[in-house]
């Protein structure tokens, strides 16, 4: 409400320096309000730049191990410890045009399923070797490193992360909508519509 009001302060200066530059005379100033509610266009292109809105991260941790015993050559075993953090969440790029619009005092928003924001999300920098013996080749760690990254991927559809994700979502939204000054906002994500 501030903001509004310094606004219209400045205008009424800008138009009152220039009806005394112009000399035209007196100069009526009014003020109205405006009762209308949503937020401007710049706001919706501000959010919509946004990129990928983040509303659940999970640290994920997955021992992996392999091992090899050939006859006439010594056994070889390797275990590695994967740890990474999988983002869930929308990408504001893929909103459609129409993603938000506004009935009265009811926000109604459109926005893509949650998905998995990071697709390489295991932390190199902090997978362990906990036990290694034998020669390995990078072909053999890619393969355990590619099976750390599924493992991981098949415990986060079994959790309830993708729910807990839309419900932080739900919310997160229907803040941001409340501060521009809408009552009820209703949220789909995909195919699922809720009302707040």
């Amino acid at each position: 409400m501030f903001v509004i009001t310094l606004l219209l302060v400045a205008l009424a200066i800008h138009r009152l320096t220039k009806a005394i530059e112009s000399e035209e005379g007196p100069m009526t100033l009014t003020l109205e309000s405006d009762t209308g509610i949503g937020p401007t266009p710049a706001q919706v292109t501000s959010i919509r730049r946004i990129g990928k809105w983040e509303f659940l991260s999970m640290q994920m941790e997955e021992i992996i191990d392999t091992a090899h015993s050939r006859l006439l050559r010594s056994d070889k075993e390797l275990v590695r410890i994967y740890r990474g953090t999988i983002r869930l969440g929308i990408d504001m790029s893929q909103l459609p045009t129409d993603w938000l619009t506004a009935q009265g005092d009811t926000a109604i928003l459109r926005l893509p399923p949650i998905k998995q924001l990071n697709r390489d999300f295991i932390d190199e920098a902090r997978t362990q070797t906990f036990y290694e013996t034998g020669s390995w080749s990078n072909h053999a760690r890619e393969r355990m490193y590619r099976e750390a990254q599924r493992r991981m991927k098949a415990r986060l559809a079994r959790s309830n992360a993708y729910k807990q994700a839309e419900a932080n979502g739900r919310e997160q939204m229907t803040a941001l909508m409340h501060t521009f000054g809408f009552r009820t906002v209703e949220i789909s994500f995909g195919n699922n519509s809720v009302k707040r």
